[in-house]
């Protein structure tokens, strides 16, 4: 491994601690709302991302509601049994994407699911940056992102990440 990649593994290692100071008991302890807390473990999961992009010096992903509404229905189809844990229907999300943001050039998804709710997002975010392919798209030539949680009636937690090249140059701020 090279020391820049080791240097981010530890810089994560240390997010992960920081967000573990909450009493055992509150962190895997049911979620009062599923839905605020899937939007929270939804936002904590694109930061920590966005965390690691910056610390590889790569561009930071803008997050857009749109994916993150397909991300969310993915996530909901494999939670409900809809669909298969996968990426079975990617090809229909490229294509939702298209209609709703126009032409880009290029898309990625990573999906996930875990049963631990303790320090989830972390969790999600580790498990991903450990497999090549999911690595890929984390640090691929993207520039919005849509992450969709939704937790299945036994308490799986199902995570699909969209990510999306938009044609040209993203407008600079202020303009």
């Amino acid at each position: 491994m090279t020391t820049a990649l080791l240097r981010i593994i530890l810089l994560l290692a240390l997010v992960v601690a920081a967000l573990g100071g909450a009493p055992a008991s509150a962190q895997t302890a049911a979620p009062a709302s599923g839905s605020d807390f899937t939007r929270d473990v939804e936002k904590q999961t694109f930061g920590l991302i966005n965390h690691y992009r910056d610390q590889a010096g790569l561009p930071l992903l803008t997050w857009n509601d749109d994916i993150a509404r397909l991300a969310r229905g993915h996530s909901r189809e494999m939670a409900t049994g809809i669909a298969d844990f996968g990426h079975g229907g990617f090809s229909d999300r490229v294509q939702q994407m298209k209609s709703i943001l126009g032409r880009f050039q290029g898309a990625g998804e990573n999906v996930l699911y875990t049963t631990q709710l303790d320090q989830v997002a972390a969790r999600a975010v580790q498990m991903w940056l450990h497999s090549p392919h999911h690595l890929r798209n984390i640090r691929g030539d993207y520039n919005l992102s849509g992450i969709g949680v939704w937790i299945s009636p036994s308490g799986t937690i199902y995570f699909t990440q969209l990510f999306l090249k938009a044609g040209g140059e993203p407008p600079q701020a202020g303009l």
